[in-house]
């Protein structure tokens, strides 16, 4: 059987964060029976909308996270591997892993406490990052902007392709803000709303937390937050879509060729069913890492961006592979 314990990381870099969200964060550890020198690590980044605890959800309809794990410890395709699951939730519903004064200092936590904390404990030298949708879009995005922080990374239905993914939510985001009177007075009702999670909601509040990452702006009176729209005209804003473009993957990757080549393992893959539309800048970041050589696994598959957790028998049973 696996074996399950906690390690808890005081965060100086989440301390007095904007969101009042703790500064002590509490990590998972999953693993094997017996744990030899020096096992891989993968350290597991949640999507949007999940918190360290959701991953374990058990399920009537097939295999939950531990019995896949265990699964594949007994078929020694993780090669020993230990998981580290963290806490990184945050009150706008989750986390895109960078440093936004209007959230928290996400990408250090993970670089200089999180991960340096995760390979003392373990006795680690490889780490690899994995996460689906936003979870992934950290995995990459940490991954090529740390050099030499991890060897490798998976990301599953990354958030990338911000165009497809996100404009066909801002007209609704902008009428919703309207009918609250903006942004902070929708967030303050949502806080007591019974049904925090109806779509509506929930494409609201990732709009929020999208901004609040890409776009943060401590001179703005709406919680810290500049919006590529403005809610009251309609105006779409140019100047603040321009900085969720900079972090967009599928506008990014030709900038970080370089580093994705020092990885000892790269691996996308993508519903061809997603219903955010992922699919299309999954497909170019994999062009471009084609006709850049850069050493990648990439797959496409018949299914959407909801209950793909099988996938992760395929991609971290090559990532204990190669790391």
């Amino acid at each position: 059987m696996v074996k399950l314990s906690t390690l808890k990381v005081e965060s100086q870099s989440l301390a007095g964060n904007a969101m009042g969200d703790p500064a002590e964060r509490e990590v998972t550890i999953v693993s094997p029976d017996e744990t030899g020198p020096n096992p891989p690590l993968f350290i597991y980044l949640a999507p949007f909308g999940s918190n360290s605890k959701t991953l374990f959800n058990s399920s009537p309809f097939g295999e939950d996270f531990l019995a896949r794990i265990q699964k594949m410890h007994e078929n020694n395709s993780l090669r020993g591997a230990v998981i580290a699951v963290p806490d990184t939730y945050t009150k706008l519903g989750g986390n895109l892993y960078l440093n936004s004064p209007a959230v928290g200092n996400y990408e250090d936590f993970i670089t200089q406490e999180l991960i340096p904390n995760l390979r003392n404990e373990i006795g680690a030298d490889n780490v690899g990052l994995f996460g689906k949708s936003s979870g992934g879009f950290g995995a990459y995005t940490l991954s090529v902007r740390n050099p030499g922080l991890v060897q490798g990374f998976c990301a599953h239905s990354m958030d990338c392709g911000f165009e497809y993914a996100y404009f066909r939510d801002m007209v609704l985001v902008m009428d919703e803000f309207r009918k609250a009177g903006g942004p902070q007075k929708w967030f303050q009702r949502f806080q007591g709303n019974k049904n925090k999670t109806s779509i509506t909601n929930l494409r609201v509040l990732n709009m929020i937390a999208s901004s609040a990452f890409y776009s943060p702006n401590e001179l703005s009176a709406e919680m810290g937050i500049d919006f590529p729209f403005d809610w009251d005209s309609g105006e779409f804003r140019r100047d603040v879509w321009a900085k969720w473009q900079s972090n967009d993957p599928a506008n990014n990757v030709k900038d970080y060729l370089r580093q994705l080549e020092t990885l000892n393992f790269v691996y996308m893959d993508c519903g061809t069913m997603d219903e955010f539309n992922l699919i299309w800048g999954n497909r170019f970041v994999n062009s471009v890492l084609i006709n850049g050589n850069i050493k990648h696994y990439y797959e496409e598959y018949e299914d959407g961006h909801f209950g793909i957790q099988y996938r992760f028998e395929k991609s971290l049973s090559l990532m204990a592979a190669s790391l």
